[in-house]
């Protein structure tokens, strides 16, 4: 009885979730029809306005975006990349309860603090100023409990989208589900602020000695699961990369991508919400690096496979990547009639991309054509291979905006190669 009752309140949370999104998508459309002279803009913000109005996972996918705008376009990236850290706030009444549930006994200055109105805002959590003694600034992350209602029921509906595409001819014998499974968890993951504390305490560890790198440190005893109390770091804009001097920024920009790199290939530590809300650029030249809820650890074998691929992926060993692929496939037939074809086509895929210059070479499209090579053959990689991706697509796409010139994958080499040495 409990079990139906359950399964009727999750059908009734779907259904509402499915009207917005239709609603949503009719405002899109709407706002094009009623500025057809304009449409490409009307249609921009309007989409942006219902991304925002969705929230939660929606908004996840709109940073994402924001970060390519050779795939969007500048006009709509330009827009989306608002949603990096000036969404709409949540309720003062709903941030006062969230310090109201917390286990730690609040002053009446954080209570001052939250009603001042957040300094950041974002899909999952709002950021507030707090200041508990004078020169020793806290911020405190609170979780919106708009996301904590809505990201459930978008990773659910996502989860059975998945069930259904993997009964399709197309996609039968694909891991579509175990991927959906995998980002799922991980967009769920961000919902645990405790776990995000967690997580910035390991950053901060495997990062430790990069001097031009700050992360702000976690106030342990105040935070839980709705809240992550932390160091302020004053003099965060978004705007500085794009505004600071080029040598300042070019040098910004290379203690980013090494960072990845090094955290990838060297720790597993992936990254994958790497947008310019969560990567300022200080005045001084220093790099901050913020918000580690969207991030996952990969094992010890997807590290080792990921870090051997992509060092085959640059310099055109095609071969050798089409071996590594296989050695993570799972209950395949090796000696199936598609194999030679699916060796065939990965090496051509590889050799023909490290002939590419900068310009030309795409993370995102390399990762289209490699899928549909495993599509078209029957073989797929470890599902987990995905995460380091989807860190590379956003910091290919902050790259191509902010330093052009850059061969953001030579700069990979040297991790690679104390990856592989050091192991």
């Amino acid at each position: 009885m409990k079990r139906a009752a359950n399964r009727g309140r999750d059908a009734l949370r779907t259904t509402a979730r499915l009207v917005s999104v239709a609603a949503a998508a009719a405002g899109v459309a709407g706002a094009a029809l009623r500025h057809p002279r304009g449409a490409g803009d009307a249609a921009a913000d309007a989409l942006v306005r219902a991304v925002e109005s969705l929230g939660g996972a929606y908004i996840k996918v709109g940073q994402l975006l924001a970060t390519r705008s050779d795939l969007v376009g500048p006009r709509l990236a330009r827009r989306l990349s608002r949603l990096q850290d000036d969404v709409a706030a949540m309720s003062l009444a709903d941030a006062l309860a969230v310090l109201e549930r917390s286990h730690a006994s609040w002053p009446a200055s954080a209570y001052a603090a939250v009603a001042k109105g957040p300094v950041a805002s974002g899909s999952i959590a709002c950021v507030y100023r707090w200041e508990p003694e004078p020169g020793a600034p806290v911020a405190l992350k609170l979780r919106r409990p708009d996301a904590a209602a809505t990201v459930p029921v978008d990773t659910a509906m996502l989860r059975r989208f998945a069930r259904l595409l993997a009964k399709t001819p197309w996609m039968r014998s694909s891991p579509v589900v175990a991927i959906v499974d995998d980002l799922c968890t991980a967009v769920l993951n961000q919902l645990d602020l405790d776990r995000e504390r967690v997580m910035l305490t390991r950053l901060r560890e495997v990062l430790e000695d990069e001097a031009r790198i700050v992360i702000p440190a976690p106030v342990d005893e105040c935070s839980d699961a709705e809240l992550l109390a932390m160091e302020f770091i004053a003099g965060l804009d978004r705007r500085m990369f794009a505004t600071a001097a080029p040598s300042l920024r070019d040098e910004g920009i290379t203690t980013l991508v090494r960072a990845m790199y090094e955290l990838v290939f060297v720790h597993g530590f992936v990254h994958i919400d790497l947008h310019q809300g969560n990567a300022y650029l200080l005045s001084d030249g220093r790099l901050v690096l913020l918000d580690v809820g969207f991030a996952h650890v990969l094992s010890d074998f997807s590290r080792e496979r990921f870090t051997r691929f992509f060092g085959g992926m640059v310099t055109g060993r095609g071969q050798e990547c089409a071996e590594i692929l296989l050695s993570t496939t799972k209950g395949v037939d090796h000696h199936g009639q598609n194999l030679a074809r699916f060796r065939a086509e990965v090496v051509r895929l590889v050799e023909e991309s490290a002939e590419l210059d900068v310009a030309s070479f795409s993370v995102p499209r390399f990762a289209a054509r490699l899928f549909q090579i495993q599509q078209s053959n029957g073989y797929y990689a470890e599902p987990e291979m995905m995460f380091p991706l989807l860190c590379l697509i956003a910091l290919e796409g902050t790259v191509n905006e902010l330093a052009p010139h850059m061969d953001f994958q030579i700069e990979a080499a040297p991790y690679i190669m104390s990856s592989l040495i050091d192991r």
